[in-house]
């Protein structure tokens, strides 16, 4: 008995020490860090650089946005895109692979950031745009936003698994992956979470209330003088089961006749430009880039 138990924790050890390994191959183990926020739920903290998946590098610099470069507030001229995960990029995108760094690159902007967060919607957005006061001396505002983000609800700290800390943890791998998959098959969506509501749901109802929140930042920032870009993207099967909601989304957008407000449908033409359903590839970010390139260029020129 005293030998099976020996070699059972041998075999124990030796599987956790390999499991261990292969996910910090991966890339597992020192994911991007959030500070919570009471206005839009949460943000990365600042000064972070991960290796994570594919060798991807994702970098935060010391205002909390994905940029390559620090931010001066005493410069003026800079560009923020905001938006959900499909903005932020992802961790198996590089920096240097997210529409927003090839559009400022390419346009030789000094200062870009990419305030796009894992799991915003409208509301969080919103209130990032308007509530978070290191962001200053913005001249341009690009919000790029899916048709899920109009009926997400509000996103808070406690969101999916994002860690809220800089512990550092024994076998960090390990415990991202259980982290990830504790948070997502959580027992309790099972049992008291396991959601068998009948009555309406007023989705709609928060589309419409989305849409008006998202344009009263749009004309806040509008009276400030500031340029204000509205992009809308689209899932890889919008066309098929999303077809009615999408329609009514841009349907309520359209009605606000806001001139810089560009539809992404037909640039995202390929099912190529995904990564999953819902999130670009490299080709995706690329031929964004590009259209939201085209887009600045021709603005600056008819000015």
């Amino acid at each position: 008995m005293r030998l099976f138990i020996i070699y059972f924790s041998i075999l124990i050890c030796v599987s956790t020490l390999l499991t261990e390994t292969y996910l910090r191959y991966i890339g597992l183990g020192d994911p991007v860090r959030y500070d919570s926020n009471l206005m839009y739920g949460y943000a990365p903290k600042i000064n972070q650089k991960k290796s994570r998946l594919k060798k991807a590098t994702v970098t935060i610099n010391n205002l909390g946005l994905r940029s390559i470069n620090d931010w001066d507030n005493t410069q003026k001229n800079k560009i923020v895109f905001f938006g959900d995960s499909i903005t932020y990029g992802g961790s198996y995108i590089d920096d240097k692979e997210t529409f927003s760094h090839i559009v400022c690159k390419e346009l030789n902007y000094n200062l870009c950031g990419n305030a796009g967060v894992n799991a915003y919607g409208i509301i969080n957005i919103v209130m990032r745009s308007k509530y978070d006061h290191r962001l200053k001396n913005i001249s341009k505002y690009i919000f790029l936003v899916a048709p899920g983000d109009f009926y997400r609800e509000y996103a808070d700290a406690n969101t999916a698994h994002f860690y809220l800390n800089n512990y550092d943890f024994i076998l960090p791998s390990t415990l991202e992956a259980l982290s990830f998959f504790s948070t997502k098959y959580d027992i309790n969506n099972f049992l008291s979470k396991k959601n068998d509501t009948k009555v309406y749901q007023n989705k709609k109802e928060l589309i419409d209330y989305s849409i008006n929140l998202l344009f009263d930042e749009i004309y806040r920032l509008k009276k400030l003088n500031k340029e204000v870009y509205l992009l809308y993207t689209i899932e890889r099967d919008d066309k098929f089961s999303q077809k009615e909601i999408n329609s009514y989304i841009l349907e309520k957008i359209k009605d606000h006749n806001f001139e810089n407000f560009f539809s992404l449908e037909k640039t995202l033409n390929n099912d190529d430009y995904f990564y999953d359903n819902v999130h670009y590839n490299e080709k995706g970010h690329n031929v964004v880039a590009q259209e939201i390139i085209s887009i600045l260029k021709k603005r600056d020129y008819n000015n």
